[in-house]
């Protein structure tokens, strides 16, 4: 773009220059045509008073001295004096030269309008007597175009250079902030970058243009900021419960699903707890659902701070929780787990009237890959697990196909 933008300031910058130097030739000819005519009819004028005497009594020989003396430092190419009857009385001639300067200086002579002619009457007491007949010559003419000619070329040169760096350099300040405008729009296009801003531009219009597009790109950027925040809710939302915050059903069948595929590959075990609270329903029938809430929102705390951050618990719905215990180094760990999670809720809960309520688990636990290799059947064993827990008395925790395990402060 600066050197399209150079070529066209360059061509208007020469075409101007041409017109300038045109318009300024044509006036100097002018003047110096003016000029020109004047000199040479004030020489017509001296011409015909020197040679006056000589006309009257016919004399040719001091006619044509008086012409000769009179017209040789002169720039006159023929003078002749003719009487009343229009007989030539004296002729002068410049003397021939040759050269370029004497071929260019007759082909201008041969421009019309360009070789001045006077004829100046010769009077004497008042009577016309003859004329003096004078051709100008062009030598002041072509020294003068000469002299313009090299002083333009001259001037052309200098002006071109200096319009050349200043077009450049406006070019450049027009360029430079649109490149940078171009560029942050390829990012904000093409990569999504919204936190690049235009620069400030010398120019007004430059600098309005990236003012505007700056507020649109910090419009943008606030926008994508509200669609990632909505977004995330709404990924948050899908995958978590609203009164626990646990992981849902859903996020946590997919997690289980992916860990298994991960644990197959790796040889490694997986414990999976079903939860279940005892007596929910009693809860919420005689002390309300906001009591019931309360309940929740503890057990599924406690239950959170008996495993670790890389393990998942996860809401069912209603009383049902369940815990993802992977990778799982030994399975007592996982019976130590069950126990602490038994003990931590069998604190009391402070609920808003002031009151306390102690509530308790049934827990059923499988395990990858001893119960099932699948994460549908690994599920039902450890909800079989659970009832086979609550039906045992509640308040315990049961590993498929085995025995319930009493509640004990330490495992």
């Amino acid at each position: 773009m600066v050197s399209v933008l150079h070529a066209a300031n360059m061509q208007v910058a020469l075409v101007a220059m041409i017109l300038i130097g045109a318009s300024m030739l044509i006036v100097g000819v002018l003047i110096l045509r003016v000029y020109m005519a004047d000199n040479l009819k004030l020489s017509a004028q001296a011409i015909s008073y020197a040679v006056e005497a000589a006309v009257v009594f016919n004399d040719q020989e001091a006619a044509s001295e008086a012409l000769s003396l009179m017209s040789a430092n002169r720039p006159i190419v023929t003078a002749h004096v003719t009487d009343r009857n229009d007989e030539e009385v004296a002729r002068w001639s410049e003397s021939t030269r040759n050269g370029l300067w004497r071929v260019l200086e007759q082909a201008l002579s041969d421009v019309p309008l360009m070789r001045p002619t006077i004829v100046e009457p010769i009077t004497y007491k008042g009577q016309w007597i003859g004329n003096v007949t004078l051709v100008g010559s062009n030598r002041d003419l072509l020294v003068f175009l000469s002299i313009s000619m090299a002083c333009g070329l001259v001037c052309l040169a200098l002006c071109a250079a200096l319009a050349s760096r200043l077009s450049r350099r406006a070019s450049r300040r027009i360029v430079t902030p649109l490149s940078g405008l171009a560029q942050v729009v390829a990012k904000a296009r093409r990569k999504r970058h919204f936190k690049h801003r235009v620069g400030p531009a010398a120019i007004a219009e430059l600098q309005d243009l990236g003012d505007d597009f700056n507020a649109l790109l910090e419009e943008l950027e606030r926008w994508r900021e509200q669609m990632n925040h909505h977004s995330e809710s709404l990924a948050y939302q899908a995958n978590h419960d609203p009164l626990t915050e646990l992981a849902n059903r859903a996020h946590f069948e997919a997690r289980l699903q992916d860990v298994l595929g991960a644990a197959s590959e790796k040889a490694g075990q997986v414990a999976l707890f079903f939860v279940d609270v005892d007596c929910f329903k009693s809860i919420n029938d005689t002390m309300g659902h906001e009591v019931g809430d309360v309940v929740l929102k503890a057990i599924a705390q406690r239950l959170r701070g008996q495993i670790r951050e890389t393990d998942l618990v996860a809401r069912f719905g209603g009383d049902e929780f369940a815990a993802l215990l992977a990778p799982l180094g030994d399975l007592a760990r996982a019976k130590r787990i069950a126990s602490n999670m038994l003990n931590s809720t069998a604190k009391p809960i402070e609920l808003p009237s002031g009151e306390t309520l102690v509530a308790s688990l049934s827990i059923g636990i499988a395990f990858y890959p001893d119960h099932a290799l699948d994460a549908v059947t690994l599920l039902n064993k450890a909800d079989e697990a659970m009832y086979h827990a609550k039906r045992a008395g509640r308040g315990q925790y049961a590993i498929a196909g085995e025995s319930v395990v009493p509640t004990t402060s330490e495992e």
